[in-house]
């Protein structure tokens, strides 16, 4: 479900978007702003995928809203004035939606969204599948983004439910694998299981600590994650 934020002053093209967005399966429209520091607030708040970004604002511009954001979502730009399609292409809009405009249009608009989306995606696959057997990267999350990211600058991986937390040396992302499926797309030869929620880059490991009765391999980055007594067996092996 792709995540919209609506962004105008004017509430009858707001209200004409939500309308057409709402007889589209697979967006989920999740706020509205109405003046350019508002839109500025709600995508660093809810960090949607796709903006429908006005020009004139109150407050500041369209381009002066993205030229505040540190990661730029996809974005459709709607207005009533044709003299910017120019500049709304250098801030790599998908598509530029001239008011007044009908829902085949703004279906145009969307399918550029998707072309996007399936070339982005192609993209990633032909680099994850470059290597061996396991996979040398992995497509990670933060906020809107989608990065590829080495396998080898990985730390250690958290279960979060459905998901993973994964760790880099200063930063956390997100992967929407669970942890045994991730486990199963890296190397066996550097990533260790080392808890039912814990899994750890062992060319990063420094050592193992002992600590009362909980075990602990420290990483390169001062990280501690705790190993289990169920998975100790496997440090063992590897002389750890």
């Amino acid at each position: 479900m792709k995540r919209v934020l609506l962004v105008d002053d004017e509430p009858d093209a707001r209200q004409l978007l939500r309308q057409y967005l709402g007889q589209e399966p697979g967006y989920e429209l999740v706020g509205e702003a109405r003046d350019g520091p508002e839109a500025v607030q709600l995508i660093h708040t809810l960090q949607p995928d796709l903006v429908f970004l006005d020009i004139q604002l109150p407050g500041c511009s369209g381009f002066e809203v993205l030229a505040r954001l540190e990661q730029l979502p996809q974005v459709i730009f709607s207005t009533a004035y044709d003299a910017h399609a120019l500049q709304a292409f250098e801030f790599h809009a998908l598509d530029y939606l001239l008011k007044p405009y009908g829902r085949t249009r703004f279906q145009q608009a969307l399918a550029r969204v998707a072309y996007d989306d399936a070339r982005v995606e192609a993209l990633a696959q032909r680099l994850l599948q470059a290597g061996g057997p396991y996979a040398p990267r992995v497509i990670l999350h933060k906020g809107t983004r989608r990065l590829i990211v080495e396998a080898r600058s990985i730390r250690y991986v958290e279960a979060y439910g459905d998901y993973c937390k994964v760790y880099l040396h200063t930063e956390q992302l997100l992967a929407l694998n669970g942890i045994s499926e991730l486990a199963q797309k890296l190397d066996p030869a550097l990533f260790c299981r080392v808890h039912r929620s814990y899994l750890v880059n062992l060319a990063h490991a420094q050592e193992v600590v002992q600590e009362g009765r909980r075990r602990y391999v420290v990483l390169d980055n001062q990280a501690r994650v705790r190993v289990s007594s169920s998975y100790q067996g496997q440090l063992r092996q590897l002389g750890l």
